[in-house]
């Protein structure tokens, strides 16, 4: 009985080195990725996400991914590494719902490899909705650049000035396209000289 329990103590611990040591030296992707491909699209989606976020910034909580190609999008950090190097091009959208009140709200897409949740010097391409009062138009920012990323740099969409909640479903707006983000991957980007490819 002895034997038989130290033999099988053994498996156990042998089967958990070789998951650890699998797990400690997996490989980036080093495949081939078709241009213009869609690795990721994701949404916000769980009324968890309504909190006011009025003057702090924050990482945009897209936490659904329809389009997530070899898990590049971690869905509970909610940011993306490249998977190879190139230019990608980057749509991100972010909503509030607002009655009653004038509204701001940024969004913008982190320089590489930021440290979350960021400041203004760590933002890359970044744009504002500013709009009047009124009841029936929901409040959406919009950001979309191309950037070059090497292979596992890391960005993630910034927010601030959320004083309402996300859901602008009560207006009958689709919250499936007004939080949304996508990430399109172009081309190797060889020749981009303005946007940091290879020469």
């Amino acid at each position: 009985m002895y034997l038989m329990s130290s033999i099988l103590k053994t498996f156990v611990i042998g089967i958990a080195y070789l998951f650890v040591t699998a797990t400690a030296t997996a490989e980036p992707y080093n495949g081939y990725l078709a241009s213009q491909s869609v690795v990721v699209d994701a949404r916000i989606t769980g009324s968890e996400l309504t909190e006011n976020n009025n003057g702090g910034i924050k990482v945009v909580e897209y936490n659904h991914a329809v389009i997530n190609f070899n898990d590049a999008f971690d869905t509970h950090s909610h940011t993306f590494t490249a998977p190879v190097s190139g230019l990608y091009s980057i749509d991100a959208r972010y909503a509030q719902r607002t009655c009653g009140f004038k509204y701001l709200l940024r969004i913008g897409i982190s320089i590489p490899n930021a440290i979350a949740p960021g400041s203004n010097a760590s933002i890359g391409p970044v744009t504002f909705a500013n709009n009047d009062t009124g009841c029936a138009i929901p409040g959406v920012a919009a950001v979309d650049s191309i950037m070059y990323l090497n292979q596992g740099d890391t960005i993630f969409i910034q927010a601030r000035y959320q004083r309402a909640p996300y859901d602008v479903s009560p207006w009958n707006y689709i919250n499936d396209y007004q939080n949304r983000l996508v990430i399109t991957y172009l081309s190797e980007g060889d020749g981009c000289y303005s946007c940091g490819g290879t020469p």
